[in-house]
């Protein structure tokens, strides 16, 4: 069951929109418009890697401002250490994205990613390619 007005998102629809991509703005639009957009607090942390200088780094954060950063807590860590166990060697899931998906479940989110290889196989998480 996903959480009531909660549009979880992945790393790639942040990176698409922050580009501007048309097809990720449609979704963006879409999603705004019924729903608060979440996203993992490693999502946040992923973004700022990206930035070359203190300006993009300031975009960035002007850009997350509106939306609702799902912080780690006790268990997600425990989830996604099991499933980084089960899944790194099989399908190439990382460490960040598996506590990104231990945090969708708890939220009791659908995940909105472009990488659905590395999530469809996380017991629990509904997973959802926007576009």
């Amino acid at each position: 069951m996903e959480t009531v007005g909660r549009t979880f998102v992945d790393t790639d629809i942040l990176i698409d929109v922050f580009r501007r991509v048309p097809r990720a703005l449609g979704f963006w639009r879409r999603a705004e418009a019924r729903s608060q957009i979440a996203c993992s607090v490693f999502s946040v942390f992923d973004l700022v890697a990206g930035c070359r200088n203190l300006r993009e780094q300031r975009q960035v954060f002007r850009h997350l401002s509106t939306l609702d950063i799902v912080h780690i807590e006790s268990g997600d860590s425990v989830n996604a250490l099991r499933w980084y166990r089960s899944f790194f060697l099989s399908l190439g899931m990382g460490f960040v994205d598996c506590l990104i998906a231990a945090a969708a479940v708890r939220e009791r989110c659908t995940l909105h990613t472009l990488n659905t290889k590395h999530f469809r196989s996380v017991p629990g998480l509904q997973v959802k390619q926007p576009y």
